[in-house]
């Protein structure tokens, strides 16, 4: 065993690694930090740093049955969703909050995915990520409006950008969840098939690379790529949409999963030696184990890819889930639920 090595897995923590090294990091790299989220980055490490910390600020509590002598200290958590610790109570209440919230009908999970080869523009634009989430909804809504063009269907989903694969790298792509079926221009709910995937993944391609010139359209090396992305993905980009939720309490823990987890766990973490991590993960292709072992600076340089920017919303929701339609669409579906019921 290394002379820093933590004797038990289960303990070596991301935030003792950044306390150690934070500064450092910042001194070597931090002007390559992008400008507009320098002060989003800096502020969530910083937070994560001081969680739990006494020093930066705690509650105290007395027993008054006691005459004052039992007293404990509580600190004060960051509630970043950069910290670890606190991003798993973030989910673990927003998974209870949306509970109620989330139609109780089934779902449809979906995995909008970005290319390789367009995948630093939006690490360089973050604000581009609301557009991701925006077009993986228009890709679904357009489908339904097509299959019921006289009946004026309206679908529900809701989006959670998610920045990391599970190497730690920057793979931007949108998790959406989505009912399986709509409402009508009468208000009746009507159950839909599956979404066939060779429509997901050309409406998918065509959708974010038409987005893409029209954010340079007088741009020839665009056009060129484009081109260039039709030849090399002439079945479209990829598209994962099989898995399917039955009830609301589990699609809301199933999408909470990759509202605020934290880009790697700590369990993941096998060694620690002051100055080398090293980490494993599972293959997305292969469902294989792998390892990688990387110096102190570049695990922290990843982690912090993943840090979105102040006040930036991480979900987004629409049709069926827009604040105008929701309370409306669960009197629907209460009802076509009820009379199932009553039928069987």
């Amino acid at each position: 065993m290394r002379a820093h090595e933590k004797e038990n897995k289960q303990s070596i923590k991301i935030v003792d690694i950044l306390k150690e090294h934070w500064e450092r990091f910042l001194q070597i790299y931090g002007e390559k930090i992008p400008g507009d989220m320098r002060e989003s980055v800096i502020e969530a490490v910083e937070k994560a740093i001081k969680c739990g910390d006494p020093k930066y600020g705690y509650a105290e509590y007395i027993c008054t049955n006691c005459t004052g002598s039992e007293k404990k200290k509580v600190a004060f958590t960051c509630k970043s969703r950069f910290c670890n610790r606190c991003g798993k109570v973030y989910i673990e209440k927003w998974v209870e909050k949306q509970t109620e919230r989330i139609l109780e009908i089934g779902h449809r999970h979906m995995v909008f995915t970005v290319p390789e080869e367009l995948r630093v523009m939006f690490y360089r634009n973050r604000d581009w990520l609301k557009d991701l989430s925006d077009k993986a909804a228009e890709v679904i809504q357009y489908w339904y409006r097509e299959k019921g063009r006289k009946r004026g269907y309206e679908v529900g989903a809701i989006a959670v950008i998610h920045t990391f694969g599970r190497d730690l790298k920057f793979n931007p792509h949108v998790h959406v969840l989505v009912t399986e079926g709509a409402i009508d221009k009468n208000k009746i709910w009507k159950g839909v098939g599956f979404i066939p995937y060779e429509y997901l993944r050309k409406a998918w391609q065509k959708v974010l690379l038409d987005w893409l010139k029209q954010k340079y359209p007088e741009s020839t090396r665009i056009k060129e790529q484009i081109n260039r992305l039709y030849k090399q993905y002439q079945k479209g980009f990829y598209v994962y949409a099989e898995r399917r939720m039955k009830s609301a309490k589990g699609a809301a823990k199933y999408i909470g999963r990759y509202l605020a987890r934290p880009a790697i766990a700590e369990y993941r973490i096998l060694e620690y030696d002051g100055e080398r991590v090293r980490f494993w993960y599972e293959d997305h292709e292969t469902h294989e184990r792998k390892e990688e072992e990387l110096g102190v600076l570049e695990i922290i340089g990843r982690l912090i890819y993943h840090i979105p920017k102040k006040n930036f919303k991480m979900v987004r929701r629409y049709g069926l889930y827009r604040r105008d339609m929701i309370k409306l669409a669960q009197k629907i579906i209460g009802l076509w639920n009820w009379v199932n019921r009553k039928i069987h």
